[in-house]
Order: structure tokens, then C-alpha cells, then sequence
């Protein structure tokens, strides 16, 4: 069975497809946020890290599990998911991550081929970006997400990078808070996120949403 996108209207600006992956499963770098959910039972590994995954609460849902799991399955296979003819944008992994080279390799390609399509993406498998930093077309925007296992390669790389924050009295003055990926589509800004899980939902309704 093919991999699917799923189009959401609401979240960005503008009307973007998703291209999602079990959360955790598939983030062999993840560390503060690290979550997976059993593929058949739905039940929740709560790593004890710094911040929980966002991305890993609606796969207590049975039918978001398998859609993420099938597009898994094909993307292990090596196949490369067709984009739909209506696709200006896409958001790779609003939940999953870069699970090897050859995956991180395929995406590159998908960009190099759609020079029209805007592409981006969180990471924290930047062994993989930084193996391919001379071949990464403009229309692909990576930023690396901190509280991973291989946080030293921003610096060392100065890679485009997000942190994820308590509330909004810790948020630098030089990083911008995004709300809505939009500071994530952005090719060099560095930014931040405000941790869902500590947030309240009135804070959230003013402006400070979801974390990685």
C-alpha cells in the first residue's frame, strides 16, 4: 500500500501536506523528547526526558497509528511517496524523524526534483544532514531541533536550529517564538518553541503553541 500525506488547512499559512512516521519509532537521535506508542495497543513509552513529544498524542487514536505505521513500512522500503498535484508545501514530520541516510537521501531527492515545492522539516538525525550540507537545494529547509544525541553538530556545523522553552520569560530576545511554522520555513533564522505540555491553553490562544 502506498504512503499518504495528509493536507491540513489550519495549523500553517496556507494549505500544506504533511508526510508523518510513528513518533519515537522512527527518531533514533531523539533523547528530551523520546515517546513511542505500541503499533497495536496504543500504549505510551514516556521516556524520561526534559519535554514529551507533542506529536505522539494522537496515536492514541487507532487509525492515525496505522497511517503513520503504513507510511513507514513503504518509506523503509525505499519507495518514495507521490506527491499530490495540488502540493505547493510540504511539512516532513510533523511527527517521526530522518530514520537513516538512505531515507534523509530520498527526501533530498524529492526536493531536488520538485524545485517548485517548498519543503521543510525539524530533525534531530543531523549526522545525516551534515553528510549531505553541500546538496541540499533551497526549496528543502531543515532546522535542527536541540535536546538530541548529536546536539554538537549545530555548532560545529552552524546549523539552522530551534529550542524548545518552559514558557515564554525564558525565549531569548534573538529567537522569534513560531506558532505556526512559519519561522520553520524560513532557510536561515534560528527560533523557538514553547513546551505544550507546560503551556496553558490561554497562553496557547494568544500566540505560544506547540513544541516538537
Amino acid at each position: 500500500m502506498e504512503g499518504k500525506f495528509v493536507k491540513n488547512k489550519k495549523y500553517y499559512t496556507g494549505v500544506v501536506y504533511e508526510w508523518n512516521l510513528p513518533t519515537g519509532s522512527t527518531c533514533p537521535f531523539a533523547l528530551e523528547c523520546k515517546v513511542t506508542v505500541d503499533r497495536q495497543t496504543g500504549k505510551f513509552d514516556v521516556k524520561k526526558g526534559q519535554y514529551r513529544c507533542y506529536a505522539a498524542s494522537p496515536e492514541r487514536f487507532p487509525a492515525v497509528r496505522e497511517h503513520r505505521w503504513r507510511n513507514f513500512e513503504y518509506a523503509k522500503q525505499g519507495l518514495k511517496p507521490t506527491i499530490p498535484k495540488d502540493c505547493t508545501a510540504i511539512r516532513v514530520h510533523a511527527s517521526g524523524d530522518f530514520f537513516n541516510q538512505e531515507y534523509f537521501d530520498m527526501w533530498l531527492e524529492i526536493a531536488i526534483e520538485n524545485p517548485n515545492v517548498e519543503i521543510w522539516a525539524y530533525t534531530k538525525s543531523l549526522g545525516y544532514w551534515v553528510k549531505r550540507l553541500d546538496a541540499i537545494p533551497s526549496n528543502f529547509v531543515l532546522t535542527a531541533s536541540y535536546g538530541g544525541r548529536e546536539d554538537h553538530l549545530i555548532e560545529e556545523h552552524n546549523l539552522k536550529n530551534v529550542k524548545v522553552y518552559e514558557n515564554a520569560s525564558l525565549v531569548p530576545t534573538e529567537r522569534p517564538v513560531d506558532i505556526n511554522d512559519d519561522w520553520a520555513r524560513k532557510p536561515t533564522v534560528n527560533f523557538a518553541l514553547l513546551d505544550n505540555m507546560k503551556v496553558s491553553k490561554k497562553s496557547a490562544e494568544s500566540g505560544y503553541t506547540k513544541s516538537l
